[in-house]
């Protein structure tokens, strides 16, 4: 077993897709633990509005690939579609950001959202 950290956010509608996709998530994973949300600033030049941020914790045995796929699928249904990031719109993005130790983005790793979050996180 593996122990996987998500970074989940959304500028839209954002309250009511987070919890959309934290349904969708516990399906998948029984045992995922959330954090409480926290709004942050938009980044680049793209976002005009705010973002509502979570991180999830599970341990699953599958690689990081085949978790990767079933989040892109969640996105897929709760409506994301590839343009919308160019029109700055994110109705949900769901990232696997570390697999044990190993960060696997680093960039999303240190956005001031993900340190503040993680004192959330026991593990």
């Amino acid at each position: 077993m593996h122990t996987f950290l998500l970074s989940i956010g959304s500028n839209t509608y954002a309250k009511r897709n987070i919890e959309k996709a934290k349904k969708a998530l516990q399906v998948l994973f029984p045992d995922i633990v959330f954090t409480p949300a926290v709004a942050s600033k938009p980044y680049g030049k793209k976002y005009k509005r705010p973002f509502l941020n979570v991180l999830a914790v599970f341990q699953s045995s599958p690689e990081p690939e085949k978790i990767i796929i079933a989040l892109k699928e969640i996105e897929k249904r709760m409506g994301r579609l590839p343009a919308d990031k160019e029109k700055g719109r994110i109705v949900i993005d769901i990232d696997l950001i570390k697999k044990d130790n190993t960060v696997l983005r680093p960039k999303d790793f240190e956005r001031s959202y993900v340190q503040e979050l993680l004192k959330y996180i026991t593990s």
